[in-house]
């Protein structure tokens, strides 16, 4: 089953500092009537715990709010863009959330939880203009640019990273990508699957003038099923990276005859 997080915004935790933490679960659970186990508490609409981390002397000492956020970098780049703070690295709790403190502008501390995501492939093509492949990249699939320059792109459908973009012949961070005199994408294809304006992405295709390695085809054929039962059309960017554009599957369901 499928985790639902909680909306962007919403509050997710409390934490809330104590130096007797079974003293400060009987005072809560006697006043308030929140129900306690261990350093944990519930109460309506509200869960939390008691740490005794947090000390008065600690200039961030005091209660924490949990905030639920959708994603972590570019929550992280929007704080600090925002005139906020991050004043610690994101860690990892039980495996399936990140957590990270933050200051506003104001000096407040407040605490982000990022839900973790399932590992997604995040293709890396070496290309001989990054710019150039970048345009024709948003051009042919609506992808939007998330870094942009002459070495380096990555480029978003959505808000999701689908395809990053390496000068061939630049060194970056992690050395140069590929060998300039070998050909490119033997036996690789880089394939862009769910595509609902497939139609319009085949007319954009002609309109830059794609060499069409297969044309717009079902898959399987027809009379051959319903797996996937998606339209594909193949075509060849401008390093000659074979490029697959796919229907969402089921789009091109087969109809049963009678």
């Amino acid at each position: 089953m499928t985790h639902q997080w909680p909306r962007r915004g919403t509050v997710d935790y409390l934490q809330l500092p104590a130096h007797d933490i079974a003293r400060a679960a009987t005072f809560y659970a006697d006043v308030l009537g929140w129900s306690t186990s261990d350093e944990n508490f519930e109460a309506p609409n509200l869960i939390g715990q008691w740490v005794n981390d947090r000390r008065p002397d600690d200039p961030a000492a005091g209660p924490l709010l949990w905030l639920q956020v959708d994603d972590l970098y570019p929550t992280l780049a929007r704080v600090e863009s925002a005139g906020g703070a991050v004043v610690q690295r994101p860690y990892l709790d039980h495996g399936e959330r990140w957590l990270v403190e933050i200051d506003d502008p104001a000096g407040n501390r407040l605490g982000l939880v990022a839900p973790v995501r399932a590992p997604q492939p995040q293709t890396l093509l070496a290309v001989t203009d990054v710019e150039a492949a970048s345009s024709w990249y948003q051009a042919l699939l609506g992808l939007t640019s998330d870094h942009g320059g002459p070495e380096y792109e990555r480029l978003l459908a959505g808000g999701t990273l689908v395809l990053q973009l390496h000068r061939l012949d630049v060194a970056h961070h992690h050395g140069t990508i590929g060998d300039p005199e070998r050909p490119r994408g033997n036996g690789v294809l880089v394939w862009f699957g769910e595509v609902s304006d497939f139609d319009d992405v085949v007319t954009r295709a002609a309109t830059l003038g794609a060499e069409v390695v297969r044309e717009p085809h079902r898959n399987p054929p027809e009379g051959g099923g319903n797996g996937p039962g998606h339209r594909e059309l193949w075509v060849r960017d401008l390093d000659g990276y074979v490029v697959v554009v796919a229907s969402p599957d089921g789009e091109a369901w087969e109809l049963a005859t009678s």
